[in-house]
């Protein structure tokens, strides 16, 4: 089973962000970056990004563009600004659990200018909209769904910790043997931090049924203790939780 950490003391914080729904020792992705829906979300926007009424007059239009849903400016950051491309993210009021155990907790709102609009002629079009978990951008890796094995719960005297890692990408229903790695692993005094991710399969072919959980191991440097479990790949970190027994 393949691995790859990097660790650093107590003494070394992960990136922390400021602000909004940041928490202590939140990193972004080496590039400062979180995705939703494949679209980067830079963790300074998430911070203290302009929102949505500070738009110029041109991408304010966009907000009255065809299918665009009514929104309250102020709720929304914006990410991209252009005179053909107005993106826009917001954390949703209450995070959304979705059935493969993903929990949502921010809405992606994307308008276009386009030649063809449903309404006939040029003009602003809504492009994509819907919410996600926002992921730390990992590269050519991919996130995935991490909980604690229920069959293996964590044993305060030891230094092995029992993970179920789901593929957040489209498997072909295949487990992810082989191809889960641990990026990231920081052990401090009150808790373990962690980023797994997983290589994708080779190819574009699969298609998307639930993938199963894989096994995983984590190897700490001592016994886990009292210390939490924490999953920082995603936007705000998460305690890690027993995935549920009917998976």
């Amino acid at each position: 089973m393949r691995r790859s950490r990097l660790m650093q003391s107590g003494a070394v914080a992960l990136a922390v962000l400021v602000g909004g729904c940041a928490q202590p020792g939140t990193a972004g992705g080496a590039s400062g970056e979180y995705l939703c829906q494949g679209t980067p979300v830079p963790a300074s926007v998430l911070a203290d990004g302009a929102t949505a009424d500070q738009l110029g007059p041109e991408a304010a239009a966009a907000l009255e563009g065809a299918s665009v849903p009514d929104v309250d400016p102020e709720q929304w950051r914006v990410l991209t600004e252009t005179s053909t491309q107005v993106y826009l993210i917001r954390e949703l009021p209450e995070p959304r659990d979705s059935d493969d155990g993903e929990r949502r907790t921010h809405e992606l709102l994307g308008i276009e200018w386009t030649d063809q609009t449903e309404e006939g002629g040029e003009g602003w079009q809504l492009w994509r909209h819907g919410d996600c978990a926002l992921r730390y951008d990992l590269g050519d890796l991919g996130g995935a769904i991490v909980a604690l094995d229920p069959d293996n719960s964590p044993d305060p005297t030891s230094a092995t910790v029992h993970l179920l890692v789901t593929e957040a990408a489209c498997a072909s229903g295949k487990p992810a043997d082989g191809r889960v790695t641990l990026e990231r692993l920081v052990e401090r005094e009150d808790r373990v931090e962690v980023v797994v991710a997983v290589e994708p399969l080779p190819g574009d072919g699969q298609n998307c049924p639930s993938n199963p959980p894989t096994p995983f191991t984590v190897e700490l440097d001592e016994s886990l203790g009292e210390r939490t479990l924490v999953d920082v790949a995603v936007y705000p970190e998460r305690e890690l939780v027993l995935a549920p027994t009917d998976r």
